[in-house]
């Protein structure tokens, strides 16, 4: 975690520098060809605008000027393209159009994004009867005010009318796509105008982050194609802050045409949901699973973009992230995203000694503490990696430093905590002093705020999974024994767990045992749901640690208690007692900077790690009271998340009294947020890879009677599968599959599907 530390910089670099490229590219009809460009000029944000070539105009993001900036570009009908781009800044400079590189685009004429319906169109201020065409068209003379600054908008209310008291539908968007008046007004274009959406024209509505565009230039007799990547909406607002002068006197804009393209099925799907569900579950994929329309100030998902435009982030290239950041996308057909992410893996150092490093020339965090919990990511990220694309090669990557491969680190980085961490005996157990877990030890995995260590609960949590997924990878490589020996290890691991960290009186489990004996409890939520979605507590336990959770009983000695403890709303607090009620208090101040007295800038509640609250913890709250209470357990705790979405789609990153922003983390440097939609796939869906193929186990409520992932690239394709309580058997059509919503099921390599076979030492979930 980072934000204890005065300044976080990781500088990775990986393969070759993205550059401007003017020279002739190819590309193919109806597939994305990334082009890139750059100003790199000025210090300021810009965004570019770029001329496809063929009567259309396609604006990026924000980001910073003197960065290389990518655009992803597709063509539809094949022949020679010449692009071109220009760069806007949102100062109000508009620079000269460049000429982009030429495209020869080949094959056969592909099918463009479909219209969507738009069965309502409404203006605000109104400016008497607006009337749209199929194709577009708006009878509409535009907004027209007095005053300059007046915010003026335009919604659109998308798809055929509903039947009377149902909930509204929702679609898939991917483009709006806006024209200048016809005739002679083309100035009349909105010279500034964002882009809002929401479930239904009635609100509440959210801004889409990318798409905001201060001094647009004129687009003359172009349609600018605004992406949305995705979005799920019922309804998209343009709201147009500051009106241009009309030639007969007074202020407004007007546009001459409006289309949204998009319509195909949400990559989420949900029969008998809400559309607020359907939107929720896809639109926090796409903002904090990918980041699709965030902005991104390196005009990079991969790094974090200061406030107020701070948003979601595909991944971070440390360690700490790269087994969170495979589950989120390994399964996705997106090269780029996974070379990236292949590249980190490949390029993490794992010492001589087994210890796995921070980062290429980090071995702490930080360069503040050694992370034991690496030791099971590492070997985590690779396991569920290949076992969900299954390419031989990716193990043999090579270390660009040593040589060595993929494989082998991640064997050595089990072994070291095997042999060096205890984990034979069953707990991790750090003897080095300066991660014992006394107060004058460092902290030792993610929550570097706590000085946890010697014996760590949340390193023993991850270390019990490494060794689930790591024998499900011994076993698919044919080496059978290693396997059977991690999978040995597991019951022992269990016992040891709770024998170890169980604390019967306060029915929930600690957070260490230092190397004095000292064992410290402050309530830590997170430990405890990871600890219940692992499988690490029998049912007993589940249920008190739930009831705990949820306020239904008081722990002695707790300062956050009841409904309190969900507070914050987007997950439990981080802990539910105080910081300073240690003697003396376990955490890291980072030499006085965190002052968790009342009154300090650390205090209770204050600050993220001591009452502040952390959106992953979500995903493992998530598959906690699944995992205890079944389907339909995780209700509560969905509508709960789902209601903080609906106030602003969590793009939130409040300060504390002293400002600063130290109470959630949500966006920014937390990609880990992404791992609370994931909990479609591998909780609602159950699916998740294993030895000889998918494992597809739904556990859907009973509200929600079928789900459909789709797009789920497994094993070289991409498949639609669905979850359907009304189905019996397995069915197969093409790359579609449907399978009963009860039961396990297994997807193999080759794309065959069967009820799931319960092999002779093989432990079942």
């Amino acid at each position: 975690m980072k934000r204890f530390s005065p300044h976080w910089t990781l500088a990775i670099v990986f393969g070759a520098s993205l550059l401007p490229c003017h020279a002739e590219q190819t590309s193919t009809t109806g597939a994305p060809l990334t082009l890139h460009a750059s100003e790199g000029k000025r210090q300021e944000m810009i965004y570019y605008v770029w001329d496809a070539g063929d009567g259309r105009l396609v604006p990026t993001a924000r980001g910073f000027a003197e960065v290389v900036a990518p655009v992803d570009l597709t063509w539809w009908k094949p022949g020679a393209i010449q692009t071109s781009w220009r760069v806007v800044g949102v100062s109000g400079w508009v620079g000269d159009v460049m000429p982009g590189p030429k495209v020869e685009v080949t094959g056969k004429p592909a099918e463009q994004p479909s219209s969507l319906v738009i069965r309502k169109v409404e203006a605000s201020p109104s400016s008497g009867n607006i009337s749209i065409s199929p194709t577009g068209d708006l009878g509409w003379n535009g907004v027209k005010q007095n005053a300059e600054f007046l915010p003026s908008t335009l919604t659109l209310s998308l798809g055929d009318e509903g039947k009377p008291g149902t909930d509204p539908s929702v679609f898939r968007v991917d483009w709006l796509v806006l024209t200048a008046p016809h005739g002679g007004e083309k100035s009349m274009f909105p010279g500034h105008f964002f882009v809002e959406s929401a479930v239904s024209p009635s609100g509440p509505w959210h801004p889409v982050a990318s798409a905001d565009f201060p001094f647009f230039p004129d687009p003359k007799d172009k349609e600018v194609w605004i992406p949305l990547r995705g979005l799920v909406a019922g309804a998209l607002r343009i709201v147009v802050p500051r009106g241009n002068p009309f030639p007969g006197g007074g202020f407004g804009w007007s546009l001459g045409s409006v289309r949204v393209l998009g319509g195909a099925e949400p990559k989420f799907g949900l029969v008998g949901a809400q559309a607020a569900d359907v939107a929720a579950w896809n639109n926090l994929w796409l903002n904090f699973g990918v980041a699709g329309n965030e902005v991104h100030q390196k005009f990079d998902p991969w790094w974090e973009t200061n406030r107020p435009l701070d948003g979601g982030m595909v991944c971070i290239p440390s360690c700490e992230w790269l087994a969170w950041g495979a589950l989120k996308l390994s399964w996705l057909d997106n090269p780029t995203l996974n070379k990236r992410l292949e590249s980190y893996i490949a390029g993490n150092p794992v010492g001589p000694d087994g210890y796995v490093w921070a980062a290429p020339g980090s071995e702490k965090h930080l360069g503040h503490s050694r992370h034991n919990d690496y030791n099971s990511i590492y070997p985590m990220a690779v396991a569920h990696h290949y076992l969900m694309r299954r390419d031989p090669a990716f193990l043999e990557m090579k270390d660009p430093t040593t040589g060595e491969s993929v494989l082998s680190k991640a064997r050595r980085a089990m072994d070291y905590q095997l042999d060096v961490l205890g984990g034979r005996e069953g707990v991790i157990t750090t003897k080095d002093p300066e991660n014992d877990g006394t107060q004058t030890s460092k902290g030792s995995n993610y929550w570097d705020f706590w000085l946890s260590g010697y014996k760590d609960a949340f390193g023993t949590a991850f270390f019990y999974e490494s060794l689930k997924i790591m024998a499900e990878l011994e076993s698919a490589l044919g080496n059978e024994s290693r396997a059977a020996e991690l999978r040995a290890l597991r019951p022992k691991v269990r016992e040891a767990f709770n024998a170890t960290f169980w604390d019967e009186k306060a029915g929930r489990y600690i957070g260490w045992i230092d190397a004095n004996g000292k064992r410290q409890d402050f309530g830590f939520t997170c430990v405890n749901a990871m600890a219940l979605a692992y499988g690490l507590a029998d049912k007993e336990r589940a249920e008190r640690v739930l009831s705990w959770l949820d306020g239904e009983r008081t722990v002695e000695g707790d300062d956050s208690t009841g409904k309190d403890i969900y507070g914050l709303g987007i997950a439990p607090r981080v802990n539910t007692v105080e910081a300073r009620r240690g003697t003396p208090p376990p955490v890291n101040t980072w030499n006085g900077a965190v002052n968790i007295e009342p009154g300090g800038n650390g205090e209770f509640g204050q600050q993220i790690q001591n009452g502040g609250a952390v959106f992953f913890t979500s995903y493992y709250d998530l598959h906690a009271r699944q995992k205890s209470r079944g389907p339909e357990g995780i209700m509560n705790r969905w509508r709960g998340i789902e209601a903080e979405f609906s106030k602003d789609q969590l793009r939130r990153d409040p300060s504390n009294k002293f400002g600063f922003c130290e109470i959630v983390g949500i966006t920014r440097e937390f990609p880990e947020s992404g791992l609370v939609p994931y909990f479609f796939i591998d909780g609602l869906m159950g699916m998740r890879p294993v030895t000889k193929g998918l494992r597809i186990a739904p556990q859907l409520p009973k509200d929600w009677p079928s789900a459909t992932v789709r797009d789920f690239y497994f094993a070289g394709k991409n498949y639609t599968i669905t979850a359907d309580a009304k189905a019996k058997d397995p069915v197969i059509r093409g790359a579609e599959i449907t399978v009963p919503a009860t039961g396990a099921w297994l997807l193999t390599p080759e794309g065959k599907v069967s009820a799931e076979e319960k092999e002779a030492g093989a432990e079942q979930p």
